[in-house]
């Protein structure tokens, strides 16, 4: 059985295959999202970078006093998440490109190298498209929001993770009051889903009674239209600093 890592990095006995996952996709989001791996950069130098390219000489960092409302960005942040999400896709698309990814982020947990990589591709996106949005990626209950939706999750499920009804909106600054406990609770139900998809066969038969709260991942790989797919909806549900849910019709 795998030890768990203490905040401070050593390891303790008694950590199973969930909570080596959970812990694991959790540390990939952070890992993306903040710093970037391999040749893939973090969520916000990314996201920048792109909205740098749009703007020109009107384009002002997160931290300059100049830098203009999101609102009065509107139509340069929509082009720009428009951009990212494209870019997603082809990332997603390219074999060689997944492959490599990959092998860099999969050491210690038995997920298929491209599954690993196109997840990653996801989290960066929807990291990028929070900070755009207004989110604080930097925290870890936001990058816990991301990372849901990133691996296929429903905005409808996600506010449910939470608590929160259907056609009831939640706050960023209340999603960061949540006691991290309950972000651990979610981060094990994504290893949950992943040992479950991807570990030994007596394994997903011993989970499926778990909570199925992710989905999206099928047949054991994050294809590009998938990609596409997750980036429209993370756009939607993250507008405005909020994270929302139409009522089902």
């Amino acid at each position: 059985m795998a030890d768990e890592k203490t905040p401070d990095g050593e390891e303790t006995p008694g950590e199973g295959a969930v909570e080596k996952a959970g812990r694991w996709i959790a540390d990939l989001a952070e890992k993306v999202m903040v710093n970037g791996v391999g040749p893939v950069t973090g969520s916000v130098t990314w996201a920048e970078d792109r909205l740098s390219r749009r703007q020109g000489a009107d384009y002002r960092a997160p931290d300059d006093d100049e830098r203009r409302d999101p609102e009065d960005m509107k139509d340069d942040i929509d082009a720009v998440i428009a951009r990212l999400i494209r870019e997603s896709v082809a990332a997603a698309g390219t074999q060689g490109f997944v492959t490599g990814l990959g092998g860099l982020i999969t050491a210690g947990v038995t997920i298929p190298a491209n599954v690993a990589a196109s997840l990653a591709i996801n989290m960066r996106m929807a990291g990028s498209i929070a900070h755009l949005r207004g989110w604080d990626i930097g925290d870890p209950h936001v990058r816990t929001v991301a990372m849901m939706l990133a691996i296929g999750m429903s905005a409808q499920n996600v506010l449910a993770s939470f608590g929160v009804k259907v056609g009831q909106k939640l706050g960023e600054q209340v999603i960061k009051k949540i006691p991290i406990t309950v972000i651990r609770a979610i981060n094990k139900k994504a290893g949950t889903h992943l040992v479950a998809k991807y570990g030994t066969q007596r394994a997903a038969i011993t989970l499926a009674k778990g909570i199925p709260i992710l989905g999206g991942i099928v047949g054991g790989a994050v294809d590009a239209g998938a990609t596409a797919v997750i980036g429209r909806a993370t756009d939607k549900a993250l507008r405005d600093g909020t994270l929302r849910a139409d009522e089902p019709k």
